[in-house]
């Protein structure tokens, strides 16, 4: 099977900002009083899992379309409701960022440090697994973190077989931000297509949908992240690589309310 899972997923009752969902951009600012929220439709998801089943059971790529576009609008409230509800992957991946440029020990957050420089020569592996324990927070949404943190560093370090923080290239850095903001919102969007999933007929059929769904993702966060670093890749402040992310988020999901 794939990643996917058989849970309902959130009811059209949630919040289309849940309490732990962290907004990175506040976080500079005094805290005054919880600001309400809009009222999110009771049947929000519905079209969205519609057509998300239609798509796991086809393959169709206009219905995966179609069912992105019901998501973007109306599931997750629109771009800026969808930036704030992934606030706590955008600050572990400004987490992740520090840890990524440093070279050595630096506090990368939420008083979080991790020395990579002390890494050097364990499998790449069991380093991996030691940077994404260190970056994953405790709390709300702290498994799609973990996931994705893995997920991103996996694949940026391909063929890596010992850790060297030397082999952190600027390219290395971009497909790391690019794959992590990738998984994400893969993430989050599975989690909330709940049990649309069970439309398919067969384990690969999920799989052919899975891996659609994450290359599709995949190739517009590239888009928009790829052009954001320009010569900039090492230098970037926490706030400005958090702002970077939400921009991110907010460019892909106004490219799926276009969809229809």
């Amino acid at each position: 099977m794939g990643t996917s899972q058989s849970h309902p997923g959130p009811s059209g009752k949630s919040p289309l900002v849940p309490p732990w969902a962290d907004d990175p951009s506040e976080d500079e600012k005094p805290s005054l009083e919880p600001k309400p929220q809009e009222a999110p439709e009771p049947l929000r998801f519905k079209p969205f899992r519609q057509k998300f089943g239609e798509f796991v059971c086809t393959g169709n790529p206009s219905t995966l379309n179609s069912a992105l576009g019901h998501y973007a609008r109306k599931s997750t409230g629109g771009a800026g409701s969808a930036a704030k509800r992934l606030g706590n992957s955008v600050k572990a991946g400004a987490s992740l960022y520090s840890t990524l440029v440093s070279g050595g020990t630096g506090v990368v957050g939420e008083d979080l440090s991790i020395n990579i420089s002390s890494l050097a020569g364990m499998p790449c592996e069991i380093a991996i697994n030691s940077i994404t324990q260190t970056l994953t927070p405790v709390g709300g949404d702290s498994d799609k973190i973990r996931s994705a943190i893995n997920y991103a560093l996996v694949i940026a370090l391909n063929g890596v077989e010992t850790f060297d923080p030397n082999v952190i290239t600027d390219d290395i850095v971009i497909n790391t931000m690019i794959s992590y903001i990738s998984e994400s919102i893969f993430l989050q969007v599975l989690q909330d297509a709940g049990k649309a999933w069970i439309k398919a007929e067969t384990p690969s059929q999920e799989i052919v949908a899975e891996n659609s769904l994450r290359e599709l993702i995949k190739v517009e966060v590239d888009i928009h992240m790829a052009p954001m670093f320009k010569e900039n890749v090492r230098s970037l402040t926490r706030s400005q690589i958090i702002a970077i992310q939400q921009d991110v988020i907010k460019a892909v999901w106004i490219d799926w309310e276009k969809y229809q």
